[in-house]
């Protein structure tokens, strides 16, 4: 019995430690890693806590401790990247769904330019711990990179932007 218990510690420890602790990250802070390698043409950064912001995307501000919209306001581009920490882990779903039915919107309105529409349908789009984050760009795949980067503590984070 004695060897079963201290066996299932073992594996609790291997277990435990292979997992990726998420920090505590700012989404204003990680937005700024992204930015420092991969910044937009003439780009809109905007706080998705704020109400106007919060309820163009169907996302309530209740359900968001902070967040960040950052796009371009070129014509010809849909790059975009939005990064939002919910309030709970209740409230992941309807941010998770709010963000997935605006990158269809996106999608939608780029269907006419092939360019674009490619970029688009390589997004990213996943959540991890209470973080959510949907990234269009051309370098998408290093974005997510940097953000999962970021909340592991791999990458150090900047001073706080003007949203903290």
């Amino acid at each position: 019995m004695k060897n079963v218990i201290i066996l299932i510690i073992i594996l609790i420890i291997i277990t435990g430690c292979g997992k990726s602790k998420v920090k505590n990250v700012s989404t204003n802070n990680i937005l700024e890693n992204i930015k420092s390698n991969y910044p937009f043409n003439n780009p809109i950064e905007e706080n998705i806590k704020n109400q106007s912001v919060a309820e163009r995307y169907g996302i309530s501000p209740n359900d968001i401790e902070e967040g960040v919209v950052y796009y371009t306001s070129d014509n010809n581009k849909s790059d975009k990247i939005i990064i939002v920490k919910a309030s709970s882990k209740s409230k992941l779903e309807n941010i998770e769904r709010a963000i997935s039915s605006e990158i269809i919107g996106i999608t939608d309105s780029w269907k006419e330019n092939e360019e674009e529409s490619k970029k688009i349908e390589k997004h990213v789009f996943k959540t991890k711990d209470l973080y959510v984050f949907a990234c269009i760009s051309d370098d998408s795949k290093s974005i997510e990179e940097i953000f999962d980067n970021t909340l592991e503590g791999k990458i150090k984070s900047y001073k706080q932007s003007k949203f903290s």
